[in-house]
């Protein structure tokens, strides 16, 4: 495989990703008139979002300056490189379980999901 090759699937990988992200994004239940306070209470959704955009946005640039001073690969790296994304791409089901246990506001949920999410990153 010809690191070009290597590094376009990669970056499909990440582009994906990120857009994933924003699917937590749902338009909220709220009374006419009360839109601005139902999206202002959707502030978690939007944290987690952020936290994670510039996050995974950060291991992709490294990524990328990487892969761009390999001049060939071979199946060892192919490995390590699919075993990467893997740990980058699990880091969308964490970031989930962040907002909404910050949403929820409970202490216990909150520890485990920042627990899990620290996890995710170490991983990375």
């Amino acid at each position: 495989m010809k690191i070009d090759r290597l590094q376009v699937f990669s970056d499909g990988v990440f582009a994906i990703l990120l857009t994933l992200l924003v699917l937590d994004f749902k338009v909220p239940d709220y009374q006419a008139g009360h839109l601005s306070q139902a999206v202002i209470a959707q502030w978690p959704t939007l944290a987690a979002y952020v936290l994670s955009f510039f996050y995974v946005g950060t291991l992709w640039l490294f990524h990328h300056d990487y892969f761009a001073k390999i001049k060939q690969t071979n199946w060892q790296l192919n490995v390590i490189n699919l075993s990467i994304l893997f740990a980058v791409t699990l880091i969308n089901y964490p970031t989930s379980l962040l907002s909404e246990s910050i949403a929820q506001q409970n202490g216990a949920d909150i520890r485990f999901a920042f627990t899990s999410y620290a996890i995710v990153a170490w991983l990375l």
